[in-house]
């Protein structure tokens, strides 16, 4: 099964978590910035909803032109200050119904400021890993 993760992160918390992610299944992170380089069966994108809940424009573009001849499956993790799923946020954006964009998210504590400056805490980064070994585990099903 070919994976891949991205991730958009502006304070550094939604990459700390993409990295932890790739790192505990054997692949390599990296930002929106970077299109995928070949079809891929999961893709795990990372995020943090931002002003009035809505995704960065970087993550919207990028969710925007996956096509299912690109992407399979996805799964979402996200990191913010209130725990926020930015699942939905992510379904709106995808314009190819075919993806398959599961319901299983992650969510953690991101940094805002000086608020929660120690998160994604190493107990998030291993919970985090957890949820991209089920969610691996049930699209191989």
């Amino acid at each position: 099964m070919k994976i891949a993760v991205r991730y958009y992160s502006r304070a550094g918390s939604t990459k700390k978590l993409a990295e932890a992610l790739a790192q505990g299944i054997g692949v390599k992170a990296a930002s929106t910035a970077t299109p995928l380089a070949e079809p891929v069966d999961l893709l795990f994108i990372g995020g943090a909803p931002y002003i009035a809940s809505q995704l960065a424009p970087q993550l919207r573009q990028f969710l925007h032109q996956l096509t299912v001849d690109q992407v399979k499956h996805i799964a979402v993790f996200s990191t913010s200050n209130w725990k926020m799923a930015i699942r939905k946020q992510a379904q709106r954006s995808l314009a190819d119904p075919k993806i398959d964009l599961l319901e299983d998210s992650f969510q953690s504590r991101g940094s805002l400021g000086a608020i929660n400056k120690s998160h994604p805490t190493a107990e998030e980064c291993d919970q985090v890993v957890a949820f991209a070994k089920r969610v691996i585990a049930q699209v191989q099903e």
